[in-house]
């Protein structure tokens, strides 16, 4: 996959501009997967979008989904530069794509607005860590002495590991100038004598919508380690790297699957739960 030739075609600040069609594509799939994991930690994360009081926690975690959701638009304009056609999304990427596409309301507390600039800035300011000789974004083909120097910089950063480094350098920085911000705001407000705790309750509707959409995401991801899976030993092991959460009903968890399997009544729960993952994964797959 060839650079940029031309000036004219770059696209402003891409900090991938460099990267290739392969790496870009590596890049797309680890930032589903941090999305992935984020909204399997935190079940309610969309409703933390509407909580004007919501805490350092719930605000970084906020700030991370956009930051990612943010970094997958730049990956997919990267291939418009490179005048590539983008991959296809498999099904798990194309719903949590549809999930982030519209995170929080466009009345939502002043904060989000805040959190949602700076996320859509962090691609430029990635762009502004590279290696100055990167910082050209491109190069003239017609140029060989340039070419060199620009590919040899250019090979050098040219990994997985090099360009997050990079960018959870930039996130951490923004994330900080983040939490300066917030520990000046009162995370609390009252009205009169009363503080206002009511925002912090979402309807029951929503918290149902959203607990569908996290064991849809869920079920998913069983089906999918399943399938890779050729022994119920390697079906629990990869549950323990992938970070599943057992059901929140258990009780006498041993903190991973495969020490959970070695317990009688831990089991058939199990066994129970991923029979029925994969009936309704199967079920929405035929719909």
């Amino acid at each position: 996959m060839e650079p940029f030739s031309n000036y004219d075609d770059l696209v402003d600040k891409n900090p991938f501009w460099f990267a290739g069609e392969t790496l870009v594509i590596d890049l797309l799939k680890a930032e589903f997967q941090v999305i992935k994991q984020l909204l399997m930690k935190f079940s309610d994360l969309l409703e933390f979008f509407d909580q004007p009081e919501a805490s350092f926690t719930e605000r970084t975690a906020c700030f991370t989904l956009l930051a990612h959701r943010r970094l997958i638009e730049e990956l997919y304009e990267t291939f418009t530069g490179l005048h590539q056609i983008s991959p296809s999304l498999g099904d798990e990427e194309k719903y949590i794509l549809d999930l982030i596409r519209n995170p929080f309301p466009g009345d939502a507390p002043m904060w989000v607005t805040e959190v949602n600039e700076v996320a859509g800035r962090l691609p430029s300011r990635i762009f502004d860590a590279l290696p100055e000789l990167l910082q050209s974004g491109g190069y003239y083909a017609s140029d060989p002495e340039q070419v060199d120097v620009i590919e040899s910089a250019a090979a050098k950063f040219r990994s997985l590991e090099k360009i997050h480094v990079l960018c959870k350098q930039v996130f951490d920085e923004q994330l900080r100038r983040l939490e300066k911000r917030w520990a000046a705001d009162r995370l609390t407000f009252h009205s009169g004598k009363e503080t206002i705790e009511a925002s912090r309750i979402p309807s029951k509707r929503r918290r149902r919508r959203t607990a569908d959409k996290l064991r849809h995401l869920r079920d998913e991801q069983i089906a999918e380690i399943d399938d890779i899976s050729e022994t119920i030993t390697e079906f629990l092991q990869n549950m323990d790297e992938r970070g599943v959460k057992p059901q929140p009903t258990w009780s006498g968890w041993p903190g991973s699957w495969v020490k959970a399997y070695r317990i009688g009544d831990l089991r058939v729960l199990i066994h129970k739960d991923k029979s029925r993952a994969l009936a309704r994964h199967r079920r929405r797959k035929h719909r």
